[in-house]
């Protein structure tokens, strides 16, 4: 049903009025219905899969396929969705919306379908279905930043480039049968990920405890911050030019622990103590703790102690799925018109995320006779915690902004 809801597509001459349903309005909110479903789903058939990965004659490991969907598919529909609802604060000029979202959307969705396991297709038709959305919201996102030749925000775009070339590597390897190479691109794509985590949550983290607690942030120190984002830049060139094997690792875990130092030093001022009163807070601090958490855990893996999947299950379910449900039950409360609050429901679903964390760690590691049973109740835990989600925000991404009439 077409909402009267009036939209404005804006040139350096004029500015167009056309109407559009609400769920285009802005990139946030049809990737945060469909980027929390799809984790849904995606990991259900991943439960199935830990069961009896015979159930799907897939023509690559489904390891593969699960890593790779958890990034491209479920991260990434959150990330553009944020950077392109984002993009409108930082330049003032109208993000994309109407048709040009729903053909981001279907180029989004063309991927899915293109990487579903045991769908044989042509490898380099499965690149393009696939590439084209990161290609097109690289181009999406540069485009506005030139307008305003803000290019303190060209990371953006950079990151998605280099996210597009971790695809490539991605789907060559799937070409030419080369596993290892897949799976240290998938690596790669964390630690990108990781270092666009890092930037944003360190930009906005410590402003959203300011705005609520009324405490003043406390002033920054700059060569923290630049020495803990340069040696995370270290990392992901290091992971994407694949030269981790060539590396000593005593080298490369002096460089990871070196990172979480530093990055542990760059949260430690932003007054975690002051949030526990408000899940929208404490939960983004929590999450963004994971990530020198997990450094630290990989640092430990060179150094010959621990498996590499603890530290990256620590960045992926604890840093990546704590920071996006926090952030996007807050993106969407403050960018429909409504009080920045959390509801019990979505407190108990950020409880859950990091219950999620807990379960499918140290707990699977502690207790590794039990591994399968843990490794289920994570996946449970996760699910219940975007579901809970949906629940409450389905009504709200897909209806007008609260204050439309005012």
């Amino acid at each position: 049903m077409q909402s009267s809801h009036i939209l404005f597509d804006e040139t350096d001459s004029d500015m167009k009025l056309t109407p559009s349903h609400p769920v285009l309005d802005l990139a946030f909110r049809p990737f945060f219905i469909l980027g929390s479903l799809f984790g849904i789903i995606a990991l259900i058939l991943w439960a199935v899969l830990l069961s009896n990965n015979e159930l799907v004659n897939s023509v690559y490991p489904v390891q593969l396929w699960h890593g790779h969907e958890m990034l491209y598919g479920f991260v990434a529909a959150f990330l553009v969705g944020f950077l392109l609802t984002a993009i409108q604060n930082w330049t003032g000029l109208r993000s994309v919306h109407g048709l040009s979202l729903l053909l981001l959307v279907m180029l989004w969705l063309a991927g899915r379908m293109v990487m579903w396991p045991g769908l044989e297709i042509s490898g380099w038709l499965r690149f393009v279905a696939d590439g084209s959305f990161l290609l097109l919201s690289a181009v999406f996102v540069g485009r506005l930043l030139q307008r305003k030749a803000q290019k303190r925000n060209y990371f953006a775009v950079v990151a998605l480039l280099i996210l597009l070339a971790d695809n490539f590597i991605f789907h060559y390897a799937l070409q030419t049968g080369d596993w290892l190479m897949a799976r240290q691109s998938l690596y790669s794509v964390v630690f990108v990920i990781t270092l666009m985590m890092t930037i944003i949550g360190g930009r906005v983290i410590p402003m959203f405890t300011a705005n609520t607690t009324q405490i003043p942030a406390r002033p920054r120190k700059a060569w923290i911050d630049k020495t803990g984002l340069g040696l995370l830049w270290l990392i992901v060139v290091i992971f994407l030019l694949q030269l981790q094997p060539h590396l000593k690792n005593e080298i490369f875990a002096t460089v990871l622990i070196l990172a979480a130092i530093f990055i542990g030093l760059r949260c430690s001022q932003w007054r975690l103590m002051s949030t526990w009163h408000h899940p929208l807070l404490w939960s983004l601090h929590l999450a963004y703790w994971c990530i020198p958490l997990a450094l630290s855990l990989l640092a430990l893996h060179y150094a010959g102690s621990i498996a590499f999947s603890i530290g990256l299950h620590v960045l992926t379910v604890g840093a990546m799925a704590g920071l996006i449900l926090s952030m996007i039950a807050r993106v969407s409360l403050g960018h429909t018109g409504r009080r920045i609050v959390a509801s019990r429901l979505i407190t108990v679903a950020l409880v859950m995320i990091f219950l999620a964390a807990v379960v499918r760690v140290p707990l699977a590691v502690l207790l590794s006779e039990y591994t399968i049973v843990f490794w289920h109740l994570s996946i449970t835990l996760w699910g219940g915690a975007f579901s809970l989600f949906l629940y409450q925000y389905l009504p709200i991404l897909t209806t007008v902004r609260a204050d439309a009439g005012r």
